[in-house]
Formats: C-alpha cells, sequence, structure tokens
C-alpha cells in the first residue's frame, strides 16, 4: 500500500471525529448578531444587588430569536435562566456605578447544541443598551 492511498482515508477519519467535538464556531462577534436590552434596573442593599432587565435577540438563518425577561442578584455565583430558560444572565460589580452583564442564549440545533455568549459593561443609570455576542459555539452529532 502506497502512502498516497493511506492518507486520504486518515485525513477523513479525523475529520470524522473533528465534528463531534466543542469547537469555538466564531471567536469574535458578527454585526449581526447584537442583543438589545432594555428597562435594566439595580437596587442593592446591604445584603447585595439584585437586577432585572429585558432583552431581545433577532433572529438569523442560524440562530432562533428570543425576547425574555432576566431577574437575579450579584451574590450568583453563575449564570441564572431568565424567563425563556434557553436565556441566562449574570452581573458583576465592577468599579461603582458600573456593571459588567453576561448573557448566555443556549438552543438545539437539531444537530447538536448551540451557544452564543456576550458581555458588555454600563453604568447603574443606563436602562437601554446593546450587548454584541463575542463568542459561538456548536456541538454537532455525526
Amino acid at each position: 500500500m502506497h502512502l498516497s492511498d493511506f492518507l486520504p482515508v486518515a485525513l477523513l477519519s479525523t475529520l470524522g471525529l473533528v465534528s463531534a467535538s466543542a469547537i469555538p464556531a466564531r471567536a469574535n462577534g458578527s454585526p449581526a448578531l447584537t442583543w438589545h436590552v432594555s428597562d435594566f434596573t439595580t437596587g442593592c442593599s446591604p445584603g447585595g444587588c439584585a437586577y432585572k432587565f429585558n432583552i431581545n435577540g433577532v433572529e438569523t438563518q442560524n440562530t432562533p430569536g428570543f425576547n425574555t425577561t432576566c431577574s437575579g442578584t450579584d451574590t450568583q455565583k453563575d449564570y441564572k435562566a431568565c424567563d425563556d430558560k434557553q436565556v441566562q444572565a449574570i452581573i458583576k460589580p465592577e468599579t461603582y456605578p458600573m456593571w459588567n452583564i453576561q448573557v448566555k442564549h443556549v438552543w438545539d440545533g437539531g444537530v447538536g447544541e448551540h451557544m452564543t455568549i456576550g458581555k458588555t459593561n454600563v453604568t447603574a443609570n443606563t436602562a437601554k443598551f446593546d450587548i454584541p455576542v463575542s463568542q459561538e459555539y456548536g456541538v454537532g452529532a455525526n
């Protein structure tokens, strides 16, 4: 057997293994993927701060749209599901009055799970802003 006979089979076998792995689809955000936030509010007490906001993601060819409300506290350790369970959020306090808002959208694309993540910093009194999607991931089945 010659190397030229073996090489295409080896490459195809390797590609088959890679397709089932979690691979970032895009490391940088797409201008078409921007989520719109409205009615962002925070309220703080000695025990921590609570947040609430509405978020809308427009449907694209590859991404389902959503329109939901997110709420939680800055004391939560991980993302918290919004009213639409496919959307999750977490906020982290920065130097007052800044907040770091992170949102994750996870859905089943029919052949595997997909996830997009966006984040931005805003001041406490900013009620309306956009969150650019900065990471996209997908896991497909063979």
